[in-house]
């Protein structure tokens, strides 16, 4: 079993993607497999099936999905999820896996920079309020001043680029596929805060984004996905706070977004999202149970590679946390 398993996906655009994996490859650790998963044929001109494992999933497979497929073949004990437009550097791993040794850490967040402007943050995670507003953390700040940042620990990382933990991303069930990209980071983030594990920001970690991969919070889907992942979590977080500030934040929200059609068409699909409220109420107990329960079968196991962490008791008591608020 690896360490650490590098997944990189495949979308349409060859060329981003070739560049970073050429940059994985350049760069990557001795311990480690590097993992691409496509929907697509993918002709493979550099013959680099002894150096890359390729994974091909269903044809009509969605971005999240194709993501869990990944994950899912993957063999090490950490993932690290690169997307096509990110360039990795010399060591950048090492700066970022020690913070696993905290057995408490269950995902860790590079820093993404611009690689036209080093000096300048894309974002170090993600940032999502009481109220239920979703921000890229550390966006427009120097990285010149990014000890700054460990002032505050964003909630868990952007798939963009973020490390996991592979049991974690089992004992969850992968990440949630009925939502929307934009969604499904911080819905993962949220759901491990609940069970009372947490992310680490690795500020030394540093990838540069060579293009615009913060996706569109602005949609009809977005917004059905926004008031999904609020209601999902907003008891564990402190409900009458959360239902206090949830208007200003979906109003924030909504003025963010410079085009009023697509401020509406985002409205539309927070109005639409309420129409589930009692499944979006009901979701986090069931990730609860689910989480629970792979904690118990896998503790009951005498054997297996997974012993690597520690349940910290029959049933974990912060788990016990996420049942009483849920």
């Amino acid at each position: 079993m690896f360490r650490l398993s590098i997944i990189i996906p495949l979308w349409a655009d060859d060329e981003c993607f070739e560049d970073t994996l050429a940059s994985v490859l350049q760069n990557r650790p001795s311990d480690c497999e590097v993992v691409v998963v496509h929907s697509k044929r993918y002709a493979d001109p550099y013959a680099l099936r002894g150096e890359v494992r390729f994974v091909q999933t269903d044809g009509g497979a969605g971005p999240v999905r194709i993501l869990n497929d990944g994950c899912r073949a993957a063999c090490g004990e950490i993932l690290h999820i690169v997307q096509p437009g990110v360039l990795v550097g010399d060591r950048w791993t090492e700066y970022a896996l020690p913070a696993f040794d905290d057995r408490d850490v269950c995902a860790v967040t590079p820093l993404l920079v611009d690689a036209h402007d080093a000096d300048s943050i894309v974002a170090a995670g993600l940032s999502y309020s009481q109220g239920g507003r979703l921000s890229s953390y550390g966006c427009g700040t120097s990285a010149t001043n990014r000890r700054n940042l460990l002032r505050w620990t964003p909630i868990g990382p952007s798939l963009v680029a973020g490390f996991y933990r592979r049991w974690a991303w089992e004992a969850l069930g992968g990440f949630c596929e009925q939502l929307a990209s934009p969604w499904v980071d911080v819905d993962f983030a949220l759901s491990l805060h609940a069970l009372g594990y947490r992310s680490a920001l690795a500020s030394e970690c540093v990838l540069r984004a060579t293009g615009d991969l913060i996706s569109d919070r602005a949609s009809f889907r977005s917004g059905v996905c926004a008031e999904s992942v609020f209601w999902r979590h907003a008891a564990q977080r402190g409900l009458l706070a959360a239902l206090a500030l949830h208007p200003a934040a979906v109003l924030r929200s909504l003025l963010e977004t410079r085009r009023p059609s697509r401020a509406c068409a985002q409205l539309l699909g927070r109005l639409a999202g309420l129409r589930r409220l009692p499944s979006h109420l009901a979701s986090a107990a069931r990730i609860r149970r689910a989480t629970e329960l792979y904690l118990l079968r896998e503790a009951s196991t005498a054997a297996g590679p997974r012993q690597a962490f520690s349940v910290r008791g029959t049933v974990p008591p912060r788990a016990t946390m996420y049942r009483d608020a849920a």
